[in-house]
């Protein structure tokens, strides 16, 4: 299993990725108004995106499972951005102020 850590790492990495796609979703539709033909590669081009960018919602999601403390169960130890990407993760649960080890596997707790 991976660690506290790594699964920050990866739903950081997922959900600005899918932040990223979203913006180039919303930019491909308000192309559509400004070009005058070529409307189908821009459909496909913003249905692509917009899977891709689900997807990676799905996935970053999925890793919010694993984020929070072993002793108390508080999600706290995650501190996210305005658009709920994660930006800081705590050693320190500040509800039980218990010393989290970030790389001790998850299943080793």
């Amino acid at each position: 299993m991976k660690s506290r850590r790594e699964y920050f790492r990866s739903r950081r990495l997922f959900m600005f990725l899918a932040f990223a796609l979203y913006c180039a979703v919303i930019f491909l539709i308000q192309m559509c108004f400004i070009v005058n033909g070529g409307y189908s590669t821009l459909f496909a081009m913003i249905s692509l995106l917009f899977v891709i960018a689900v997807i990676c919602s799905i996935l970053g999601h999925r890793g919010k499972d694993y984020l929070f403390c072993p002793k108390c169960g508080s999600k706290k130890i995650v501190q996210t951005t305005l658009f709920g990407i994660p930006a800081v993760i705590h050693d320190e649960c500040p509800d039980c102020h218990e010393k989290i080890d970030l790389d001790k596997p998850i299943n080793k707790e």
